[in-house]
């Protein structure tokens, strides 16, 4: 069995009902050509970098399922060139051994990256303590000398 991820682009200037029915719609294209999906969410509304149909921004789907054949990739695609509501799509296979060390590799990276902004963050307040403790010396011995 093989494990897809679709990504597709919906026009901005649908209505949340009509966005919906769009959507399972499409759901239901996959699950009648049988595949199973795992997930099927949006993902964020975002500006493109150029305009895509007259549309200077569209809303992201994002569909994760698996299937025995390509029946259900094909027909998913014959049928979203042929709608005036999808911008642009993209299926990619994916192999989800690979996309779980990727997905480890990513939380470590970023726990990581965590640890050194602690790291930093301690350094400089102890540097900012440090140089306020000096500055208040200064200033006790330039106010008691005179």
């Amino acid at each position: 069995m093989a494990n897809y991820e679709l990504t597709y682009i919906v026009r901005p200037d649908l209505d949340k009902d009509a966005k919906a029915a769009l959507v399972t719609r499409f759901d239901s294209i996959l699950s009648n050509n049988g595949a199973k999906i795992d997930k099927s969410e949006d993902w964020d509304t975002r500006r493109f970098a150029y305009e895509i149909n007259n549309y200077r921004q569209g809303t992201y789907h994002i569909v994760t399922f698996s299937s025995e054949d390509e029946k259900a990739v094909n027909e998913f695609d014959r049928l979203a060139k042929i709608s005036g509501d999808i911008l642009r799509h993209m299926i990619v296979a994916v192999d989800l051994e690979k996309l779980a060390d990727a997905h480890a590799k990513q939380a470590a990276a970023t726990q990581r990256a965590a640890e050194r902004r602690a790291q930093r963050e301690a350094e400089r307040n102890a540097t900012q303590a440090q140089s306020s403790a000096s500055n208040q010396a200064r200033t006790a011995a330039t106010t008691s000398g005179k």
